[in-house]
């Protein structure tokens, strides 16, 4: 029979007359009785209740003692527990208290108090159980903002001992970089020189040189890009940095016809260096275009990019369907800093990471069922 109310309450009481009148007073409610604590023990075992009534006079085991098991159970301990009792005396209602019910009602009963009692009682518990539940989410929302502020302060930390020793790495870049400049020049010079000779043009040691003599020219523009701090932020638009990355790009992307879809707002600005921001989405197109070059597999080559301003908050999400990626590789894109050993280290792409935690900023990266997604967000 459907009742005027859900709730669920256990009565206990071993006079059948008391349960009659009691269950005919509560008859909108679901009502469950039983005529003993064993009993009604069983049944909290089995059953979901919103509150129990229990009698504190029964023979063999007394309300005392079966609310005494009830709070001592982690399953029903937060049910809430009222007493019925003819007994008026205070040191039986001190001692009901003292083993955690919140109530008590005497015998015989009164309609309108029984009813009055149960419904603040049902009200009490369901405003406790919201609170819980608030309490909860809150507690699991303030130790995500903890643990967010600990990796802020651990970024913080980072970025002063960067500028510490930024002053002088930077000029030690700055004269690696300008022999090395000048001997990708002399080889570039010798491999014109003799581009007619065919004992030159068979010998794979010279182009060899000259391409890792490129790269390590490569990787000295990016050390020094990390550690020049000469250029001074400022409000960047993130669609026009992009813009000018693709086209940079332009050739390799067309070659690979790789559509790149731009969306969400198109006037979100960042303050940031340019080319830092210009960094960025460099590096990460081109891991995209690496791994594209790298498998047959895909005939539809997408790379999503949008721009999103929530709060107080920017959020830039990148990701390609190169379906290129595992799970290992995807670890070490960013684990600093013992990637330094390991072989085919990324200098430039690392620097992603080091540029967006450098402005605050926090990064993760996922493998996706097509292939890899970065989510990036600065704050304000």
């Amino acid at each position: 029979m459907h009742k005027k109310y859900e709730n669920r309450i256990l009565l206990v009481d071993d006079d059948p007359k008391n349960l009659q009148v009691a269950m005919s007073i509560l008859r909108d409610y679901n009502v469950i009785y039983a005529q003993n604590g064993d009993k009604a023990l069983e049944l909290l075992e089995k059953n979901q209740f919103d509150l129990i009534l229990l009698d504190v006079v029964m023979p063999i085991m007394d309300g005392y003692q079966v609310c005494s098991k009830i709070k001592s159970n982690e399953k029903t301990k937060k049910i809430p527990v009222v007493f019925l009792t003819v007994k008026d005396d205070e040191k039986d209602i001190v001692k009901g208290f003292e083993l955690g019910a919140v109530d008590y009602i005497t015998k015989p009963f009164y309609s309108e108090v029984l009813l009055k009692r149960v419904e603040v009682h049902l009200k009490l518990a369901s405003v406790m159980q919201e609170l819980e539940h608030i309490n909860k989410n809150l507690n699991q929302k303030v130790k995500e903002q903890v643990e967010e502020l600990r990796h802020k302060d651990e970024i913080i930390v980072q970025h002063s001992k960067i500028d510490a020793m930024a002053a002088i790495i930077d000029v030690i870049s700055l004269q690696w970089k300008e022999p090395v400049d000048k001997i990708r020049l002399y080889l570039q010079s010798l491999d014109f020189k003799f581009a007619d000779n065919e004992d030159f043009k068979s010998d794979n040691v010279f182009k060899k040189t000259l391409m890792e003599v490129k790269k390590l020219d490569e990787i000295m523009g990016d050390f020094h890009k990390f550690f020049n701090n000469h250029k001074n932020k400022e409000d960047v638009n993130l669609k026009v940095s992009l813009d000018n990355t693709l086209f940079s790009l332009r050739d390799e992307i067309d070659n690979l016809d790789i559509k790149v879809n731009i969306k969400g707002n198109n006037l979100i600005s960042l303050n940031i260096v340019f080319d830092e921001i210009k960094h960025i989405f460099n590096k990460l197109i081109l891991k995209s275009i690496d791994s594209f070059k790298s498998t047959n597999l895909v005939t539809n080559k997408i790379i999503d990019i949008s721009f999103e301003n929530i709060d107080e908050s920017v959020y830039i999400t990148y990701e390609d369907n190169s379906d290129n990626y595992d799970e290992h590789q995807i670890k070490k894109f960013f684990a600093s800093p013992n990637l330094f050993k390991y072989d085919n280290f990324d200098l430039g792409f690392y620097l992603v990471k080091v540029f967006i935690e450098k402005n605050f900023g926090l990064l993760n990266i996922e493998k996706t069922q097509n292939g890899i997604k970065y989510s990036i967000r600065f704050d304000k």
